[in-house]
């Protein structure tokens, strides 16, 4: 038995005296003439036979790998978060599939040999390895050939942290001057990216193969379609050149290059806390945030004193706020130069947070809703300016070698994720100008509705001439997701009929969150955006709000305007909408499924934080985490 490409050169050697073996055999028969024709006959059909037996076998392995174990994996109902690989460790020394007939006397047994642990291995921070045996039959003569299969489940960062702008949907910018939109840092959709009108100056930067560290590109502008306009005009920058602006159309450059990055799903769509409540963040993220996993539990506070610790007094809560009987699970986050926002680790607000203000430290904030950014969000202690890649002028060596030593300077400085489940609103949502961003959420390219078809993303992403063409299934009044039956496990994709805004699924049949057109990975249908989901869903008012400030009776009280500041890594995988002022700076990242941004003035600036990169593993961020698979190598047993 050997590993495939791990003794190539065996492998070789063994090929070259098969073949050596072959020519031996044929010239020693070419002395008996009257037997050659029927000899050349036997030889060929008995390598057909072999050759469909291990076609049988690779059929049942992907078969496996794929519709059964990957399905199972990724499903939030058979493998939550918290309980990540319960149900792949009970698939050991299980029969997957017993003589499966595929027809012309065929078939394939698939079993399940071994689940183990290999411990942390980048990119993965958990995984375990399945080996799965498949054996290919033919029943009529007797040929067999048996595979047996690694592939690597597991938990791992996501990508969408190493850009500046991600929008899963289609990404867009308008009515800019030159100069006046500026990226420094990749920008990315996983749909088409389309520059309306006007200009956008991008200042990307190299990526890096996750696997090996080779660098795959100098960075710039990428897009799971297309970049549109395809003659680049309005784009500066590096983003200029068409070496720079990324299009997929659809398809994987290769494993670590691939066209569409998956969204983080933060949805407790397999309702893991058995509460019977999956319009909920997963618990997981609780989890997480009390320090259950390892780590200390997160915490976050005011620091009155400014000394940069919280004291007893000073915390607000710790771990989780909303899990205990009393608390609203809604709260107001005010930070001020003398009396920071302190956070320490990750933290859940079961609900609404309300934020604004000066912010210290490292963590997360998690929130089961919305979250508000009410005004400027700015660091107590940020880090300086990111390197930004010279293109043209220094190498990719260069630049890494500058980013290195920008990370070691700032390691200790203040970094702030806001991870959220439903919406991200910037500003006074009850400003008449917010008319504006409601207007581009229910606009055809950016409105919520999922109805975008098998793919998953708004427009169809292998059509270079029309960025807005659907793709298969896409707007067509069903809601085609992945469906699991109940009674054999077997998965296949169905489509759902919509009515009354719901989606009704069939008698015996589960949705496999997160598949197919549920974006979010919630397990149900999402009609448009509708102004009520961005407004608060509760009072703002003491009953309801934990540290709310005196004197405040409306959100108008506590909002401004307009926003000009915010220092904060922002992940939702629904809106993020809201008003900037002229100028307008984020440090950090905007990452959502669509956005609807109005910059009030002329300039909007978009800086990404390269310690982002990776998912901030290294920076105490314990950002969102998606599920990946890599398969690891195959042998056939001889």
């Amino acid at each position: 038995m050997r590993w495939m490409g791990e003794f190539l050169s065996e492998e070789r050697g063994v090929a070259l005296i098969v073949v050596l073996s072959i020519v031996v055999m044929l010239a020693l028969l070419g002395t008996a003439a009257v037997m050659t024709s029927r000899t050349e006959i036997d030889i060929t059909g008995s390598q057909k036979r072999e050759v469909s037996a291990f076609y049988l076998a690779e059929a049942g392995i992907e078969r496996a790998m794929s519709s059964y174990l990957w399905s199972g994996f990724f499903d939030e109902k058979l493998s939550p978060m918290n309980n990540l690989f319960g149900w792949l460790d009970s698939q050991k020394d299980s029969i997957l599939y017993q003589d499966v007939s595929l027809g012309g006397g065929g078939e394939y047994t698939v079993k399940v040999v071994d689940v183990k642990d290999p411990g942390m291995v980048p990119p993965f921070i958990e995984a375990r390895d399945v080996i799965i045996e498949s054996t290919g039959r033919l029943t009529q003569t007797g040929e067999e050939r048996k595979i047996t299969f690694q592939v690597r489940y597991g938990i791992r960062p996501s990508w969408v942290f190493d850009y500046s702008y991600f929008m899963n949907h289609f990404g867009w910018w308008s009515g800019f001057g030159a100069g006046n939109a500026v990226v420094n840092g990749n920008t990315r959709a996983n749909s088409h990216y389309d520059l309306l009108a006007g200009h956008l100056t991008v200042n990307g930067s190299p990526r890096r193969n996750i696997f090996d560290g080779a660098v795959l590109d100098d960075g710039g502008v990428y897009a799971g379609g297309y970049v549109f306009p395809a003659s680049g005009a309005g784009y500066d920058g590096m983003a200029q050149y068409d070496a720079n602006r990324h299009s997929y159309g659809g398809v994987d450059k290769s494993l670590a290059d691939p066209a569409l990055i998956p969204m983080p799903n933060l949805n407790d769509a397999g309702d893991a806390d058995n509460d019977g409540n999956v319009q909920e963040l997963n618990p997981y993220y609780e989890k997480l945030a009390r320090g259950e996993f390892g780590d200390p539990a997160g915490k976050i506070g005011i620091d009155a004193n400014n000394n940069g610790v919280l004291d007893a007094g000073e915390v607000l809560f710790t771990g989780v706020y909303g899990d205990e009987v009393g608390e609203t699970g809604n709260i107001v986050l005010a930070g001020e130069s003398d009396g920071p926002i302190l956070i320490e680790g990750p933290v859940v607000i079961t609900n609404n947070v309300i934020i604004k203000g000066t912010i210290s430290g490292k963590g997360t904030i998690y929130a089961g809703r919305n979250t508000y950014i009410a005004g400027d969000l700015i660091f107590e202690d940020p880090p300086s300016s990111p390197p930004v890649f010279d293109y043209g002028n220094e190498t990719q060596e260069e630049y890494q070698a500058r980013v290195d030593t920008w990370k070691e300077d700032n390691a200790d400085k203040d970094i702030v994720g806001l991870a959220t489940r439903e919406n991200i609103v910037v500003a006074d949502y009850t400003d008449s100008d917010f008319s504006y961003a409601m207007s581009w959420l229910q606009d055809p390219r950016n409105n919520g509705k999922e109805d975008v078809g098998m793919d998953g993303v708004f427009g169809r992403p292998d059509d270079p001439a029309n960025p807005y063409g659907a793709s298969e299934k896409e707007d067509d009044g069903e809601w085609t997701v992945q469906c699991r039956n109940t009674s054999t496990g077997e998965v296949e994709w169905r489509d759902l009929p919509i009515s009354g805004g719901t989606a009704t699924v069939p008698p015996g049949w589960s949705i496999i969150p997160g598949t197919g057109e549920d974006v979010d990975g919630d397990g149900h249908y999402d009609g448009e955006y509708e102004y009520n989901q961005l407004k608060l869903d509760v009072p703002l008012d003491d009953a309801h709000f934990a540290n709310l400030p005196p004197g405040v009776s409306s959100f108008g009280d506590i909002a401004a305007d307009r926003v000009s500041q915010i220092y904060a890594c922002m992940y939702t995988n629904h809106a993020l909408a809201g008003l900037y002022a002229d100028n307008a700076l984020v440090m950090g990242a905007e990452i959502a499924r669509n956005e609807a941004q109005v910059v009030f003035g002329n300039s909007l600036t978009l800086t990404h934080d390269a310690r982002l990169t990776g998912g901030g593993i290294d920076f105490g961020l314990h950002l969102p985490q998606v599920k990946g698979k890599r398969r690891i190598g195959w042998k056939e047993e001889t």
